[in-house]
C-alpha cells in the first residue's frame, strides 16, 4: 500500500512539474521586449527576443508595428536580415492649421520590416533592436508594439493586449511599461547652478586675500623706506 502511495505521489509531482516547466516554456516562448529606459518622455532602445518560429516552421519576416504615439523609429542593422521603414504623413497636433500645410507635414514611420536574407530556424532565437522615443505618460502607461511574424508556412500575429488582473493572453504584444519621467535634465541644471555658485563664492572670498597682500607688501616697502632714513640720519650724527 506504501508503494502504491509513494509511486502516485511520485506521478502526481512528475505531472505537476510537467505542468509548471510547459507553461514556463509557453510564457518564454513569447516575443517580449526589454529597454534600456522606461522613464516617460525618454530616449530608449527597445530590444525583442524572437525564440521560435510559426509552429515548427522557420521564420522569414518580422514586421514591427510603431504605435501612434512613437514619431521615429531608428532600427538597429542585423547582418542576417534586411530593413525597410513604411511612413505615413504626419502633421504635429500642435501645429495650426494656418500655420502648417500638408506639403510642409514632415513623416512618421509606421513600421519597421527585417525580412530574412536566410529563414530563421525555428528551433533557434535571433534579436532585433529599435531606437526611439517613449512618450509623455503616467507611471504604469503602457506603450504596446506589436508585432507580425510570418514564416515559411503561417504567420503569428503578436498582438494581444495584457489587461491587468487578467490571465495572459496567447500571443500578447511586447510592451513597455512606462516609469515615472527622468529629472535627469533638472538635477543637471541645479548642479551646474551649484558650480556657479561655488565659483562666484570662491571668487569673492579670494579678493581680500589679494588686497591684503598688497597692503602687506607695501607696509614692507614703507618700513624698509623708514630704516634707510634712519641710517642716514645716524651716520649724520656720527660725522658730526
Amino acid at each position: 500500500m506504501q508503494k502504491r502511495l509513494a509511486a502516485g505521489g511520485a506521478v502526481t509531482l512528475g505531472v505537476a512539474a510537467a505542468i509548471v516547466l510547459g507553461t514556463a516554456a509557453s510564457a518564454s516562448a513569447h516575443v517580449e521586449a526589454t529597454s534600456t529606459s522606461s522613464a516617460a518622455g525618454s530616449y530608449t532602445t527597445a530590444t525583442f527576443s524572437v525564440p521560435h518560429g510559426c509552429d515548427g516552421s522557420p521564420t522569414t519576416k518580422l514586421q514591427f508595428h510603431v504605435p501612434s504615439s512613437v514619431i521615429e523609429v531608428t532600427p538597429t542593422v542585423n547582418p542576417n536580415w534586411d530593413i525597410t521603414k513604411a511612413t505615413e504623413p504626419y502633421t504635429s497636433p500642435s501645429a495650426s492649421a494656418d500655420d502648417e500645410t500638408a506639403a510642409d507635414a514632415g513623416e512618421r514611420v509606421t513600421s519597421i520590416t527585417y525580412t530574412a536574407k536566410t529563414p530563421l530556424p525555428a528551433d533557434e532565437r535571433d534579436t532585433f533592436s529599435l531606437s526611439f522615443s517613449l512618450p509623455d505618460g503616467k507611471p504604469g502607461d503602457v506603450v504596446a508594439i506589436p508585432v507580425t511574424q510570418s514564416c515559411e508556412q503561417g504567420s503569428t500575429e503578436w498582438d494581444q493586449e495584457q489587461k491587468a488582473g487578467q490571465a495572459e493572453p496567447e500571443h500578447p504584444a511586447p510592451s513597455i511599461t512606462l516609469t515615472a519621467a527622468s529629472t535627469g535634465d533638472d538635477d543637471h541644471h541645479a548642479a551646474a547652478a551649484t558650480d556657479d555658485a561655488t565659483a562666484t563664492s570662491t571668487s569673492t572670498t579670494s579678493q581680500p586675500d589679494l588686497v591684503g597682500r598688497f597692503l602687506g607688501l607695501g607696509g614692507l616697502v614703507v618700513g624698509a623706506a623708514g630704516l634707510v632714513v634712519a641710517v642716514a640720519a645716524t651716520r649724520r650724527r656720527s660725522a658730526k
